[in-house]
């Protein structure tokens, strides 16, 4: 049996196809937070490809991609997920690409809390965070780096954090977690770009505003979507190439 996509005859779908379709609209139109229906693509995308699949995935781009050895496994299992998935809806284009897209943005996120926020959650745990805690624009981060068992904070959490890191003098001056980060960056070769406001916090807020976020709402975003967000997080100057670089340690 098919179903008919739109009322067009051109776009016909498999029923079970259109199942899938139906749940990631039932997750788009939802009344969750932003953050907790990327989640909840995220979580769709996953289940949605077989594990033997996502590990076949993962070895076809760990051979297509040799810097893909210095990423996590959490960012190395939704790029390869998100690139099969991506691949399988060349046969529907007319289908919703968000968990695709999603896949990216969790890889970047997996990234940016492994080698930034988890080893700011080690610095920082030895120190009185209770003023930060109460900070408006730095509290959910310092939350976590004072109880790092917690979930980490989302994308646009620490892009905020950074924010303020880049343009507050004032919390430069004054805020404990904000001077073990910048004491932990200057460990890093090329942490500069990390601290640019037209490096890192920029390419954060392209990411999340101009693709997750719109994956997260009702939004239908396409093939031209995903290969704009693939050019982001994965091009030759890949978000995520440029996060490993500058994590680096002088040695």
């Amino acid at each position: 049996m098919i179903t008919v996509y739109g009322g067009d005859w051109s776009k016909r779908l498999c029923n079970g196809c259109y199942g899938r379709l139906l749940s990631l609209y039932e997750i788009k139109a939802g009344t969750a937070a932003d953050d907790q229906r990327a989640e909840d693509l995220a979580s769709a995308l996953l289940s949605a490809v077989a594990r033997d699949d996502q590990r076949q995935a993962e070895r076809l781009f760990r051979a297509s991609e040799k810097r893909a050895e210095f990423l996590s496994e959490e960012a190395l299992r939704f790029i390869a997920t998100a690139e099969h998935v991506a691949g399988q809806l060349e046969a529907y284009p007319q289908l919703e690409w968000s968990p695709a897209v999603i896949g990216l943005c969790k890889a970047v996120e997996a990234e940016v809390v492994g080698r930034i926020l988890r080893p700011l959650s080690v610095r920082a745990s030895r120190e009185d965070l209770s003023g930060d805690k109460n900070d408006k624009d730095l509290g959910r981060v310092a939350a976590f780096c004072a109880d790092p068992g917690r979930k980490p904070p989302e994308l646009g959490t620490f892009a905020h954090f950074l924010q303020t890191v880049i343009h507050s003098q004032q919390r430069r001056e004054t805020s404990v977690l904000i001077g073990v980060f910048l004491k932990l960056t200057a460990e890093w070769t090329a942490s500069h770009w990390l601290l640019d406001p037209n490096g890192l916090h920029h390419m954060l807020g392209v990411l999340t505003n101009s693709f997750r976020n719109r994956a997260a709402h009702i939004d239908e975003l396409g093939k031209e979507d995903y290969l704009n967000c693939r050019e982001l997080v994965i091009g030759s100057q890949g978000a995520l190439w440029r996060l490993v670089v500058s994590t680096e340690r002088h040695r």
